[in-house]
């Protein structure tokens, strides 16, 4: 049986909400800076107020970027648990993972509430799996399908 998991509107509401508040930490620091540059112009140039507010800025654009990136190749990602394989698709390229390669499952609890899983594989890689909306049963569907292996 196939179960099908895609990443939740929670999971994307959460990037866009940590970008803003990235975005907002910058502004106060070229603030902070601004405002001791403006009281103490020896002690806080305006060199250090223009290398802080053109490093804040690039840093908030890469991550923009990065953001966009994300929300546009999660569009349309779902990952399927078949029998004795997982399927990741994403644009229209799928990749496998044959269930033997799994070595052990963890599930990574924040106050009682499952936030991600990790599936460790045999070549001491492991893969993070968070964000699919009703993560509980996408652990639940693991388990169930990789009997035996460690869990934690």
């Amino acid at each position: 049986m196939m179960e099908r998991f895609v990443v939740g509107k929670d999971e994307k509401r959460r990037r866009w909400t940590n970008a803003g508040w990235g975005a907002l930490f910058s502004a106060v620091m070229v603030v902070a800076v601004s405002f001791g540059h403006q009281q103490d112009p020896e002690r806080y140039s305006s060199f250090l107020f223009w290398s802080v507010a053109s490093i804040v800025t690039t840093l908030n654009l890469v991550n923009l970027i990065f953001l966009l990136r994300y929300l546009r190749a999660i569009g349309d990602h779902c990952l399927e648990v078949l029998p004795g394989k997982l399927r990741f698709l994403t644009a229209g390229k799928c990749s496998e993972l044959e269930f033997e390669q799994v070595t052990a499952l963890r599930l990574f609890r924040r106050r009682g509430e499952l936030r991600h899983i990790q599936l460790l594989l045999r070549n001491n890689r492991g893969i993070r799996l968070e964000g699919y909306q009703d993560l509980e049963r996408l652990a639940q569907c693991l388990q169930d399908a990789l009997p035996g292996k460690q869990m934690s």
